[in-house]
Order: C-alpha cells, then sequence, then structure tokens
C-alpha cells in the first residue's frame, strides 16, 4: 500500500468540504462577532473532519480489498 494512495482521496474530501463551506454565505447577526470568514471555516470543521474520517476508512478498505485481490 502506497501512503499517497491512501492518504489523498481523504485529503480531497476534506479541502472540497472547506471550499464548500467557505463558499456559503456567513450566518450571524450583524457585528455578533459570528459573521467572519475564520468563524465559518471554523464552524465547517464539524463536517470537515468527520468527512476525512470517512473517506480515509473507506481508502483502507478499498485498498485493503484491492491488496488481498491480486
Amino acid at each position: 500500500m502506497k501512503f499517497l494512495e491512501i492518504i489523498m482521496p481523504p485529503v480531497v474530501v476534506y479541502l472540497v468540504i472547506c471550499l464548500i463551506g467557505l463558499l456559503l454565505p456567513v450566518g450571524g447577526p450583524e457585528g455578533s462577532g459570528y459573521d467572519t470568514k475564520i468563524w465559518n471555516l471554523y464552524i465547517i470543521q464539524v463536517y470537515a473532519i468527520p468527512g476525512f474520517l470517512i473517506a480515509l476508512m473507506v481508502s483502507l478498505f478499498a485498498n485493503r480489498k484491492k491488496k488481498t485481490a491480486g
């Protein structure tokens, strides 16, 4: 198993989720401190980290099956 074959798909999933989060409008009442891109990136981590972990498990499983099949 090559390291890049395993880690690149989850990293791409993580980056795509972060980019989608940056494209979403920033929420929160005006002047509340929650209306910044940094806060938006912080909150999107709630979705990006589990997405990364799920993609990592799928990648590990797919590479394990590939190794045993041939």
